[in-house]
């Protein structure tokens, strides 16, 4: 689901009239692995895995929705953002420890006396996890 995110918007940016190469150099991955993914969200051919450049990919991705879109507030942003905080985690515990951070993320809403919001609730449940029942919250210090 991410990849399939960032070649929606790598395939809308080169529909839009920016050229493969100039898209790949400015996301610092080859002209190949743009072209790849415009072909595979066009449905031309499967949904690449990048693995090497998938940093580079996720990295733009955000760095263009926080400029285009005003913020991230869908789940797959989300995703793709906690992803990139945990990226050091090795893959084998990541799952874990997304969990961890959602839930982290959860305790802070609930402190706050703030509801958790959609984007929380469906990535913890994609994750895996449970929703915990908002405890009281203990009042902001």
């Amino acid at each position: 689901m991410q990849v399939a995110r960032v070649a929606a918007l790598v395939a809308q940016r080169h529909h839009d009239g920016e050229s493969l190469r100039d898209l790949a150099k400015e996301i610092r991955v080859s002209k190949s692995t743009v072209d790849s993914l415009v072909q595979a969200h066009d449905g031309h051919r499967r949904m690449p895995q990048p693995h090497v450049t998938w940093a580079r990919l996720r990295k733009w991705y955000l760095r263009e929705r926080l400029a285009s879109a005003g913020g991230l507030r869908e789940p797959v942003d989300m995703a793709l953002a906690a992803d990139q905080m945990l990226g050091d985690i090795p893959a084998a515990v990541r799952p874990a420890a997304t969990l961890h951070l959602l839930g982290s993320v959860g305790e802070i809403y609930d402190r706050f006396e703030t509801s958790r919001p959609a984007w929380l609730r469906r990535l913890v449940q994609a994750a895996g996890g449970e929703e915990p029942s908002p405890s009281p919250a203990s009042p902001a210090d």
